[in-house]
This record gives structure tokens, C-alpha cells and sequence, in this order.
């Protein structure tokens, strides 16, 4: 979108005024001169003129008459009297000064005139911006283009000092002023990478005689970045509970409500699959599910009209597989309440070994259900002997299944023993307390797939 500078419309005065008259009676040397009232940038400089007489009256022929002007204001060019001591000089202004005094000076008669003055009528410049983008996310790079130029001709040199007014609900920082140069072709251009939209502006200041403005682009819209925390765990049994928290530092801080989504990788850098999507809790989001493998996850945020996407760190879930050997049991058939002891073998996978080893000094829990129920019962805790082996003297409560598991370590999965090893019970009833079974732990035995 374009923003245009108006053009103004100067026009110049042509004022010949003498600052002093020859004298004749009295014996006095003069020199006089006349210039143009102003100058504009159509009439860059100014014819100066002026005369130059003896101390008789006649002219002063072949005078050399210099001119003088403040240091840095322009240039002056010197003149010499003709046979009527006429002299003719030229003064270009470069526009440092809105006027400049200039005065005659006449070395060989030792004459100085009086200054006189010429103004510098500026002309109103145009001014052209224009952004290669009127969309895009914070931290992206957007490039401005200018030119500066009057009544269609290109204005070289000066400074052009570029800006932006941010949006009112920005909470980050507008891009710091940018003082360019005007090339010369009368343009500039810079990149800068905003962290807010809003609108850029650009003030003028151009070199010679003419004056520049403001110029202000249209709107430029920004996505605010986020940034997503993400923190997540997984138990022995594949419980994956997932947080994470988005926040913009220029969007005004924490971010509610959007759609963030939970993925998963099998190696942490491609085939990233999403799992679930998070729902708000506290000042952020939570999410879980149960997943039977070891992985890498990070959050993620779609992008809205007033967002970009994000993505979180990625966080690495890993444990290593172990297994339990079928359930061997002592006995099959037992007087109620009599024991039975039950014995198998924990393994675990080792990357040393490139297999399966056996997984000394682990705990284990025997559990037993009833025939024909579906609650499992906690009956003992056993520990694994160096070769992985663990063996338990329990009591059989009635007829009814016992089993072996794992609940895993901080590095290994829970596991359990793939078979429901059956044992039957006959006889009743046992006496006293020996008649029931341990407290009801509702523990399930684990299949792992």
C-alpha cells in the first residue's frame, strides 16, 4: 500500500535592489550590488550585479570584485568591471541555510558594499514507500523501498529517518528508528524484522533547496511469536501425562485458548504424528494418554490470525523392554488354604548385550484372583536373585489364578507373566483368619504388548 507526500508549489521573485550609490561631489570610491530576492529549485542560483565607480565619479573598469558568503551556504563566483564598471558574479545557494547574505568586495579600491539577502524558497518534495509484505510473523524480515523526488525527477542525497507506530496492544518493542541515506537516484530501502504490526513511516529531510515530510504506509500486520514450555512423563506402565504453556513476550504475554496439539516421533526429527490435543488447566495447557513404546514428544501450536506456529522442545521418553517367564507353580491341586509356591524369571534388555539379560534384585508382586471374578488380589512381594529368578510361598485361598508383575524402574517398563497360572483347591474351611483373602489391591496384571 502506497502513502503519497503532497507537492508543494513555489514560485520565485526577481528583485534587483542597489545597496549603494556612486558618489560624485564628495571624492568617494563605490561599489553597489543587486540581487535576485530568492532562489528555488527551477532557479537554482542568482545573477548578482552591481557597479563600480572612482572617486570622481566615473566608472571603476577592470575592477575585480569579489563576493563573499557564510562558509558552507554556497558558492560564489568573482566578477570584473566592464568599461561602464558593470560587474556580473553568480551565487548558488545549497540549501544548508533558508537564506544567504552576500556582499561585494572591490580589493584594489578597498570597498566593501552593503549585504543583501536572498531567500531560499524550498520545494515540496514527494515521497513513495512501499513494503514487499503486508503480512507476515514476528522475527520475519520485511524490506522497505523509497524514493524521493520533485515534480517527478529524482531527488538525490538528504537522510530519510524510518520509524514505525506499533500497535496499541503490542507488548514488545517498536523497530528503532533508522536513519538511511538517500542514494543517488533519489531512493532508499532497508530490511528490518518487526515484532509488532502496525504502521511504518518514513520523514524526509532532502539535500539542495527542498523540503520533505512525513509519509506513513498502511497497515502491516504481524503475527506475534510464541514460545511453548513443555515438560512431560511417562510411567512403567505407558502413561504419557503431557504440560505445556504458551507465551508471547510481545503478544502480550500468556496465551489462552488456542489449539495445541500433542505429537510424537519414533526418532525425535522426522515422522512426527499428531497424538491428541491439549485442554486448558491452570495457566496452561494438560493432556494424557497410554502409549506402549519409547519415543520423543513435543508440543505444538497450530498458528492463528493473531499468532504464528510454534513448536516446543523436544522432550525424549525412553525405556528399556523386559519380560517374565511363564508362571510355574509347585502344585495345581491343594486343600484350601494350604501354599503352593509359584517361581519364574525377570529379564530385561540390554544394549551391552544386544538381548536380553537376567534382572537381578527387582522387586515382584504375586497376585491372585478367584475363578470366575475379575479383581485381583495382593498376596506377596518377592525380589529377584542375581540370575533374575524369584520364587514365593503363598497361600491358596480357593480355587483361582495367581500371576507374576513388575511395576518397572525409573529406565524399564512394568511387565508381567503371560499366563494366569491355575490352581485348584479342595477342602473347607480353613480356621480363624486364615479363612479369607489378603486386602483387595485391584492390581492388574501387566500384558505388555
Amino acid at each position: 500500500m502506497l502513502r503519497f507526500a503532497t507537492v508543494g508549489v513555489t514560485s520565485t521573485l526577481l528583485l534587483g535592489t542597489l545597496t549603494a550609490v556612486p558618489a560624485f561631489a564628495d571624492g568617494t570610491a563605490a561599489v553597489t550590488i543587486a540581487a535576485p530576492a530568492s532562489v528555488d529549485p527551477e532557479h537554482p542560483t542568482a545573477t548578482i550585479t552591481g557597479k563600480v565607480t572612482n572617486a570622481d565619479g566615473t566608472p571603476a573598469a577592470g575592477a575585480a570584485v569579489e563576493l563573499s558568503a557564510p562558509a558552507g551556504e554556497g558558492t560564489v563566483t568573482a566578477g570584473t568591471t566592464d568599461a561602464d564598471g558593470n560587474y556580473t558574479a553568480t551565487l548558488a545557494p545549497n540549501g544548508t541555510s533558508d537564506s544567504v547574505v552576500v556582499s561585494a568586495n572591490v580589493p584594489s579600491l578597498s570597498l566593501h558594499s552593503d549585504p543583501v539577502t536572498v531567500q531560499i524558497v524550498r520545494g515540496q518534495t514527494d515521497t513513495v514507500m512501499t513494503a514487499d509484505k503486508s503480512t507476515l510473523d514476528e522475527g520475519q524480515p520485511v524490506t522497505l523501498n523509497g524514493a524521493v523526488t520533485y515534480k517527478g525527477t529524482a531527488v538525490p542525497g538528504g537522510k530519510a529517518v524510518l520509524g514505525q507506530t506499533p500497535d496499541a496492544n503490542c507488548t514488545g518493542a517498536p523497530i528503532p528508528a533508522q536513519t538511511l541515506t538517500v542514494g543517488a537516484d533519489g531512493r532508499f530501502s532497508t530490511t528490518v524484522k518487526p515484532s509488532c504490526g502496525g504502521t511504518f513511516y518514513v520523514d524526509t529531510t532532502p539535500a539542495g533547496l527542498f523540503k520533505g515530510g512525513r509519509v506513513t504506509l498502511g497497515h502491516t500486520a504481524v503475527r506475534y511469536a510464541g514460545r511453548l514450555a513443555f515438560s512431560t512423563t511417562m510411567d512403567a506402565y505407558g502413561q504419557v501425562t503431557a504440560w505445556t504453556n504458551l507465551y508471547s513476550p510481545s503478544g502480550g504475554g500468556q496465551v489462552y485458548n488456542r489449539k495445541v496439539v500433542l505429537e510424537y516421533s519414533s526418532n525425535g526429527t522426522t515422522g512426527w504424528k499428531t497424538m491428541k490435543t491439549f485442554s486448558p488447566w491452570n495457566t496452561g495447557y494438560k493432556t494424557s494418554l497410554r502409549v506402549y513404546y519409547s519415543g520423543y514428544w513435543r508440543s505444538r501450536f497450530l498458528g492463528d490470525t493473531t499468532y504464528a506456529p510454534s513448536v516446543s522442545p523436544v522432550r525424549k521418553l525412553w525405556r528399556w523392554s523386559t519380560k517374565m517367564s511363564k508362571l510355574s507353580a509347585s502344585k495345581t491341586s491343594v486343600r484350601k488354604n494350604s501354599y503352593v509356591t509359584v517361581s519364574g524369571t525377570l529379564s530385561r534388555w540390554y544394549v551391552s548385550k544386544g538381548g536380553y539379560g537376567a534382572f537381578g534384585g527387582q522387586t515382584v508382586r504375586i497376585i491372585f484372583r478367584f475363578k470366575g471374578k475379575k479383581t485381583w488380589y495382593h498376596v506377596k512381594w518377592v525380589k529377584t536373585d542375581k540370575k533374575g529368578h524369584f520364587s514365593a510361598k503363598v497361600r491358596a485361598y480357593g480355587d483361582g489364578y495367581f500371576a507374576a508383575v513388575f511395576g518397572g524402574t525409573s529406565d524399564t517398563w512394568a511387565a508381567g507373566t503371560p499366563n494366569d497360572r491355575y490352581v485348584n483347591t479342595y477342602a473347607i474351611p480353613a480356621p480363624g483368619n486364615l479363612g479369607g483373602p489378603a486386602p483387595v489391591m485391584n492390581v492388574l496384571p501387566w500384558r505388555g504388548e
